[in-house]
């Protein structure tokens, strides 16, 4: 009993300090596993030179589509062109031998003579420099590619005795010149046809449809501290600057001119789903005028809170902008530390005859796209779903769209279709109760399609996948756009549960040692019980990176609507098994935690961790779905529910027919012939073995601090240990490795 209550006061001192908390992320997943390849300033060999395209008026876009230019090329691409650049000519254009070298000072013929200087033999020295030359050298590191022209002298040095016969003695160049001729392959890129119809030259900003919680239409795009990889611009803490840019192309703007009327229009939003931008961070608009190559500033606001669209309507009143090869562009200010400081942009708008009254974007649309069609996940084992002994498909879904015009919308005949494998499987038409949509306002389109719906669940197959397309469709003029009137969305059935719409917008952990988190799930009606082989946890790096801090993972029985009785834990004294939060990994974001054997689970389970140090771990949390009332975590005193609206992206997987049993290792356990003791030890632990083997000890944040090699029984000193819980590790020499957990109680 002593070594328990000791166990026990230990934990309870570190829950003191233990709390919840919710947190900004520090990167991306999404654009991680998307990154597209992005130029900087400066080139170098077997690099890309993209050429663009020029638009015209009218320009929009609503962000429900990719119109972002696409840097990814094949060279073997019949738009792929390549040319071969030199870095030293002379003056008259003719290239310098790959095997001539220069230096920038001068070098010299030194000449030796023996001469008679009153009786006796002295060596006189002259020294001659050799002729200049003047090259011009070109300077690879930027494009468009600059050059300078330098005064230099050949790479030689020249050394002859005037007393032997050889001219010269030695002759010979400098190991390291200052110049010699190099050269770099450029490829130049004409704009394909798919990128004539994109609009935006860069792709720092991060295309979504989760970090604005009230959208006027399908996606938007969000300025963040993060790069278009989604990585932070500077890692170090405290870092603030320009971060994300949104730059057009070029427009053709030289035929128009002030009575034309161009106005330039955009809604802005701070914050969102995602950080609050401060007073002292800054959304700003800037238009470029060729003739001048210059930037201007012509809006700009600082941070504030708010979940309200914001509009702005510019005039171009200045003939300067009407040149052709006009830009603009939008950027940020704030940190460049992390996914903070946001801004929503939404429906850009640049066109002509339009008046300061024409501030609608007439423009019916879709404003988000379903995250299922199942009635409590957003994914279940398809497995499960054929089991299933009630329906779980959602008899009718609701997909809201909001009309910006001022006039009511009239609808027409539209539909949703269901598609699998490509073929058209069902359509169902959408049956109005109410055939107007008011204006400017939030319009939820019904789709009630009762039990015609059906995912046939007699497909043989492990994996399913399902296409729904949603369209909207009206008669009522004008529509300024039309792509944002069709949706699409992929349901998966594949072999785990989840509640998340595989977005995360923060990062939720504990603080505290020996903190628990539970998640709970219910599997299917009729489904019974199955076996658990891995949980899925898409961490996300934030404010603290928790990647060296272990964990041990969990999985609970229901007791009265709480976590119960542990069913199985990893923090195991015969077969401990650590496991550490692996940062943007795995598909889709997810890292898949295999289990060290497989645990069934019946009715109500919850899946989870106990921490094993007192660092927050990060978990991806989305704030879309609130699944809040099904989130609890253990601080010492008992489950509670978390305080916080949204989803832990964290998933139960189960065993499919997918899986390769014949790669699954085998757990071995210690037996009686393969022992520590006593357990808790206190000066003195003892090892019972057969035959040769290695022992390692690590801590609980996986650093090795002991190793030993030992034959059969042996005992190991710990008295300068400190007190704790540490990892033994014992590879035998027959290949059998075991675990254990061993307590140091002084």
């Amino acid at each position: 009993m002593k070594n328990i209550f000791f166990l026990i006061s230990l934990l309870s001192s570190n829950f003191i300090h233990s709390q919840e908390n919710l947190e900004p992320l520090r990167t991306n997943f999404k654009l991680l596993e998307n990154s597209i390849l992005q130029r900087s300033g400066s080139v170098s060999s077997n690099d890309f030179i993209y050429l663009t395209d020029t638009l015209s008026l009218p320009l929009i876009d609503d962000f429900s589509t990719n119109k972002f230019k696409n840097y990814i090329v094949d060279t073997s691409l019949p738009y792929v062109k390549d040319s071969s650049w030199f870095k030293l000519y002379y003056l008259d254009g003719t290239m310098v031998p790959l095997s001539a070298s220069f230096m920038t000072s001068p070098t010299y013929k030194m000449v030796y003579d023996s001469v008679n200087i009153n009786g006796v033999d002295t060596i006189s020295e002259q020294s001659y420099p050799w002729a200049t030359d003047t090259l011009v050298v070109k300077n690879f590191s930027f494009y468009p590619i600059t050059f300078d022209t330098l005064i230099v002298w050949p790479n030689i040095t020249h050394i002859d005795s005037l007393w032997t016969l050889a001219n010269p003695d030695i002759s010979f160049s400098n190991a390291l010149p200052d110049l010699a001729q190099d050269s770099m392959v450029l490829f130049f890129v004409d704009p394909s046809s798919d990128d004539l119809n994109k609009i935006w030259l860069d792709s720092d900003v991060f295309l979504n449809d989760n970090f604005s919680p009230n959208p006027w239409t399908l996606g938007t795009v969000t300025f963040d501290g993060l790069d278009g990889s989604g990585e932070p611009y500077d890692w170090n803490t405290g870092a603030t600057d320009w971060a994300d840019y949104l730059t057009s192309k070029p427009l053709f703007l030289s035929q128009k001119s002030l009575s034309d009327s161009l106005y330039f229009s955009f809604f802005f939003q701070a914050g969102g789903n995602g950080d609050i931008p401060e007073s002292d961070d800054s959304l700003v608009l800037e238009f470029y005028t060729p003739t001048n190559n210059q930037w201007v500033s012509i809006w700009s606001t600082g941070g504030f809170e708010s979940d309200s669209w914001y509009y702005e309507h510019i005039l171009l009143d200045n003939s300067i902008y009407f040149q052709d090869g006009f830009k603009f562009r939008f950027k940020s200010y704030g940190s460049l530390t992390g996914s903070l400081d946001h801004w929503n942009l939404d429906y850009v708008y640049l066109n002509e005859n339009r008046s300061q009254n024409d501030t609608l974007m007439n423009d019916w649309a879709f404003t988000n796209v379903p995250i299922s069609v199942l009635e409590t996940y957003s994914s279940v084992p398809w497995k499960h779903y054929a089991l299933a002994s009630t329906d779980v498909v959602l008899n009718s879904l609701v997909i809201p769209s909001y009309n910006s015009s001022n006039n009511p919308k009239l609808l027409q005949p539209c539909s949703m279709d269901l598609f699998y494998n490509n073929a058209l499987v069902s359509s169902h038409p959408y049956s109005a109760t109410v055939l107007n949509v008011p204006s400017l306002s939030y319009f939820d389109m019904f789709y009630d399609y009762g039990n015609t719906l059906s995912l046939a669940s007699a497909v043989n197959d492990t994996f399913v996948d399902f296409d729904f397309r949603y369209y909207l469709s009206t008669n009522t003029t004008p529509e300024r756009l039309s792509e944002n009137d069709t949706i699409y969305h992929k349901q998966l059935f594949h072999n785990y549960y989840s509640y998340d719409d595989g977005s995360a917008e923060a990062a939720y952990g504990l603080v505290g040692n020996g903190a628990e988190l539970a998640y709970r799930y219910t599997l299917l009606d009729g489904v019974g019980q199955d076996t658990l082989k891995a949980i899925k946890i898409h961490f996300s790096p934030s404010v603290y990176d928790a990647s060296n801090d272990p964990f041990f993972l969990q999985i609970w029985s229901d007791s009265l609507g709480q976590p119960g009785s542990l069913v199985y834990s990893s923090d195991n004294l015969d077969f401990p098994e650590l496991y550490y939060p692996h940062y943007n990994s795995g598909l889709n974001g997810f890292y898949e935690y295999e289990l060290p054997i497989l645990v069934a689970v019946e009715d109500t389970f919850y899946i989870g961790w106990k921490q094993s140090t007192a660092s927050r771990l990060n978990i991806g949390f989305d704030k879309n779905v609130d699944t809040k009332s099904n989130i609890f975590y253990n601080l010492g005193s008992g489950f509670q529910n978390t305080i916080f609206n949204g989803s832990l992206m964290m998933r139960p997987v189960f065993t499919s027919n997918m899986d390769n049993i014949l790669n699954a290792g085998e757990i071995k356990y210690l037996n009686k012939s393969n022992n520590i003791f006593p357990n808790p030890a206190n000066s003195i632990f003892n090892i019972s073995a057969e035959g040769f083997g290695v022992l390692n000890a690590f801590d609980l944040k996986g650093r090795l601090i002991f190793e030993k090699e030992f034959m059969g029984n042996t005992s190991i000193m710990v008295n300068s240990w400190e007190n704790g819980v540490y990892i033994i590790l014992i590879k035998m020499h027959n290949g059998n490795t075991v675990r254990k957990k061993l307590i140091i109680q002084h």
